[in-house]
């Protein structure tokens, strides 16, 4: 036999079983932090084991809407900057921060706001650059929930 067949045979042979390892660890290194382990969870889970279990504040229903959200004043953190944000009729909301006149010449980020359900959603232009904040409303608080799952309660002033 062919030495020259018999590598080509092996070649064939060894990429026909690496390449699909090879794939599946490529794919899981370009999936977000925590849905590798999910989908590794949910492969060993029998078909009808339910899903993990969410985080039990977000699950009381929202007392607060677009009526009673008007005049208050909160407390977000926004990229590690501590901002202080007023809701204000027609959709409004205002973002002050002692750094804000250095970033946008004035004293303060105008932006809009709406609700929808449980949600609260606030969006501003920051330097040209579209800011989108999803909050959850649980009973009378705000929350803020991370990409990697974390929950942060929005502290209120007024």
């Amino acid at each position: 036999m062919d030495n020259r067949l018999l590598i080509a045979f092996f070649i064939f042979l060894g990429a026909f079983l690496v390449l699909p390892i090879a794939m599946q660890k490529y794919q899981q290194s370009q999936m977000p932090e925590g849905a590798a382990a999910g989908v590794a969870g949910q492969a060993g889970a029998p078909a009808g084991s339910a899903a993990p279990a969410r985080n039990p504040i977000l699950d009381q229903p929202p007392l607060l809407n677009e009526s009673n959200l008007i005049g208050t004043e909160w407390q977000m953190n926004l990229d590690q900057y501590k901002i202080k944000v007023t809701l204000s009729v027609g959709g409004i909301f205002y973002a002050t921060h002692p750094l804000a006149k250095a970033i946008t010449g004035m004293d303060y980020l105008e932006g809009r706001w709406r609700v929808e359900g449980n949600k609260l959603f606030v969006n501003t232009d920051i330097s040209g650059k579209d800011k989108s904040i999803e909050l959850v409303i649980a009973g009378t608080e705000l929350y803020h929930v991370s990409s990697r799952g974390n929950v942060e309660k929005i502290e209120r002033f007024r």
